[in-house]
């Protein structure tokens, strides 16, 4: 038994429709002529072992349409053909921008959706109570253990196609940051943005970069704070160790966040992640 594509027939559909929110999604069917060397070959081995026939769950196309069945019927006055019908419908999360309608993928807007929550474990520097207290112990050191709180972070991700001429360097240099300022809402080093893919290609005849990112909200930004506390301390311009009473011993102390003795620990806050203003690349 041989089983051989021997092309598309002129019968099919396609579909531009609304998904909500402006989304947009493309679809399409396309009937496959098959011809087997066997009367007797079954729907399943038609299936199975035709070279070439679109798989279920796989893209194609210029706009990666995903294969979303496959349908095979024998035609009846030769039973050596077989119709198949082939569907497939995109799976981009975009919208058209209102005000610059167009094929152009590169012009299209991206859909933001939360994918996720997670959690995350913070360490405590003040309570909740009003006005608020350093948590440190009754001789105003640090406990050895911290206390520690875990708060709920949203996730969400997109895709967007991107200007084809921008190198490979370009995109990842955005991976692991957080924005400089205000972005859709958002206040400044409250989004930590990473990039996890990138495809470069051609998209209905327009050549683009595909890119996903994912994102993470953070309401207390991605900054990292910690107590001002050391064994040295700062007064007029010279560094002195911290000293017990009886200055016999070198101890642990509080400092103001400018380096001085201070009775309460300054908290200081310690920008990690490299900034960037996201409007620059990201459509909005």
């Amino acid at each position: 038994m041989a089983l051989s594509i021997v092309g598309e027939m002129r019968r099919g559909s396609a579909t531009l429709r609304s998904e909500g929110e402006g989304g947009l999604s493309y679809g399409f069917s396309a009937t496959l002529l098959v011809y087997s060397t066997e009367k007797t070959t079954s729907r399943e081995e038609v299936f199975a072992f035709t070279p070439g026939l679109p798989i279920v769950g796989l893209g194609y196309g210029p706009y990666n349409a995903v294969c979303t069945s496959i349908k095979a019927e024998r035609q009846e006055s030769n039973p050596h053909y077989w119709h198949i019908e082939c569907e497939f419908e995109t799976r981009e999360r975009q919208k058209q921008d209102p005000l610059n309608p167009s094929p152009d993928p590169t012009t299209w807007l991206p859909i933001f959706r939360v994918d996720s929550f997670i959690t995350k474990e913070r360490v405590l520097y003040v309570d909740k109570s009003t006005p608020a207290k350093y948590i440190v112990n009754s001789a105003d050191q640090p406990f050895d253990t911290p206390l520690t709180q875990t708060t709920t972070l949203a996730q969400f991700s997109f895709t967007q196609f991107e200007d084809a001429s921008q190198s490979l360097l370009d995109i990842m240099e955005r991976n692991d940051t957080v924005n400089t300022s205000s972005f859709v809402g958002f206040s400044a080093r409250t989004l930590l943005l990473y990039v996890t893919g990138a495809e470069l290609g051609t998209y209905g005849g327009y050549p683009a970069w595909r890119v996903t990112y994912q994102v993470t909200f953070d309401p207390d930004t991605h900054d990292v704070k910690l107590l001002d506390v050391g064994t040295s301390y700062k007064s007029g311009g010279n560094l002195y160790s911290y000293m017990d009473d009886t200055n016999s011993y070198r101890i642990q102390g509080n400092l103001n966040g400018s380096g001085g003795k201070s009775s309460t620990p300054a908290v200081l806050t310690f920008k990690t992640k490299t900034e960037l203003n996201f409007a620059t690349f990201i459509r909005q």
